[in-house]
């Protein structure tokens, strides 16, 4: 009997190991698949209507391209100190121009009135003005972008440069779930936490909090270099409208935002992620305030930019290099017009978005049908449930969770034998 024990020992241990080793080599091949498709998205196009003119610029998405540097312009000192934007949703340029309340807003600054969003709908319109790139996000689904692809938030850092992310509603700091606060934050909207290389890490999801700090922040001077707000989904006009939208925006210029040191130091971008009408060129009303010259308040600018000229002003104004994608693409990456004539950058001209596309097709790249990919698997469980819940993964493979569950039958069965053989 104890020499039969010690054979079923054996073939325990034995299964054991193999389970062990079924689920390292199936995590090693997803994450070798991973960086596979991050390196094989190196040529992705940024736009697809000029893509033999995109797919050059948009090279590596390694962390090591951002320290590659412009050839044109440079900043022996930065022309604004702090960078911030504020996003709305879903309005047709003509619209917003009609309403009053935005008329009015105008006044305080720079209105850029040829800019485009890069795609439809909004999540993917929000990553690329973070990497420079929709990096293929196709839809508003739940994604967790690898951890080795390259962002804005990579470059402020290598810079020696702080940034946080504001998000109305957003329940806690860090906070990753799909929805909060029912609905009002959404993930989708969350330019930050989407990255896993933020979202998975402890100390850099600490920069994305929740709106209310940002008063206080200011109060104390502690608002960082680079900021990006989010308002809830009723003031950023998605559940509401423009209007509200604008009524919202006015009353937060009027409050949050009315310390006139705070306004001298800093750039503020007001945009919308995308336009309504899908049919029409994807054109947004944009504005820039705050650390502008004076005598550029209540005028517009015609020159044409792209949610990727938000990019390629920070990293102009700072000397960040870029990330080899749309923001060094210098037909679709402008610089703000009054910072490039500071700094002797010399801007593309392109009237009215004649020679481009109308950018309101999706476009296809390194996570397309990846939505709740298995980067992610790992944590998935406990925001699997409640209103906060993720959808059901698209076009993904077996889970990591998956297989440890088999490992741990198999194991379970061998142990089982063991225990009918001994008794």
């Amino acid at each position: 009997m104890r020499s039969l024990s010690i054979i079923c020992l054996t073939a325990l241990a034995a299964v054991a190991s193999v389970a062990a080793q079924d689920t390292t080599s199936s995590t090693t091949t997803s994450s070798t698949s991973s960086v596979s498709s991050t390196s094989a998205s190196s040529t992705e196009s940024t736009s697809s209507t000029d893509s033999s003119s995109d797919s050059s610029s948009a090279t590596s998405t390694s962390t090591s391209s951002a320290a590659s540097s412009s050839s044109t312009g440079s900043s022996s000192s930065p022309v604004f100190k702090r960078f911030m934007q504020i996003w709305l949703e879903n309005t047709d340029y003509e619209t917003a121009t009609t309403l009053p309340v935005y008329q009015q807003i105008a006044e305080q600054g720079i209105l850029l009135n040829n800019t485009y969003a890069v795609t439809h709908p909004s999540e993917p319109n929000y990553i690329a003005a973070a990497a420079g790139s929709n990096l293929g996000i196709t839809d508003d689904a739940y994604y967790n972008i690898p951890a080795n692809v390259s962002s804005i938030y990579d470059l402020l850092e290598d810079k020696g440069l702080k940034w946080k992310v504001y998000q109305e509603d957003i329940p806690s700091v860090g906070y990753t779930d799909f929805l909060g606060h029912n609905g009002s934050y959404v993930r989708k909207h969350d330019p930050a936490i989407i990255f896993d290389s933020v979202g998975l890490n402890q100390t850099r999801a600490q920069n994305v909090v929740p709106a209310t700090q940002l008063a206080s922040d200011i109060a104390a001077g502690l608002v960082p270099d680079w900021v990006f707000y989010t308002p809830n989904m009723t003031n950023d006009g998605h559940d509401s409208s423009a209007e509200v939208a604008g009524n919202w925006l006015a009353g937060f210029l009027n409050t949050t935002l009315s310390n006139q040191t705070f306004l001298q130091e800093t750039l503020v971008l007001i945009t919308f992620d995308e336009n309504e009408t899908y049919a029409k060129a994807n054109r947004v009303w944009t504005l820039l305030m705050g650390a502008i010259p004076s005598n550029l308040k209540n005028t517009t600018d015609p020159t044409f930019y792209t949610h990727y000229s938000s990019l390629s002003t920070v990293e102009q104004n700072w000397g960040l290099g870029n990330l080899g994608r749309g923001d060094a693409n210098k037909t679709l990456a402008n610089v703000y017009d009054f910072v490039a004539k500071q700094i002797n950058y010399q801007n593309v001209n392109i009237a009215n978005g004649s020679s481009v596309s109308f950018f309101n097709e999706t476009i296809d790249g390194l996570m397309t049908n990846k939505s709740y990919n298995a980067t992610h698997q790992s944590s998935a469980s406990g925001s699997a449930s409640g209103s906060g819940s993720a959808p059901a993964a698209s076009g993904s493979s077996t889970s990591d969770a998956s297989i440890l569950t088999t490992s741990a039958v198999a194991v379970s069965v061998a142990g089982a034998v063991f225990a009918s053989l001994i008794l």
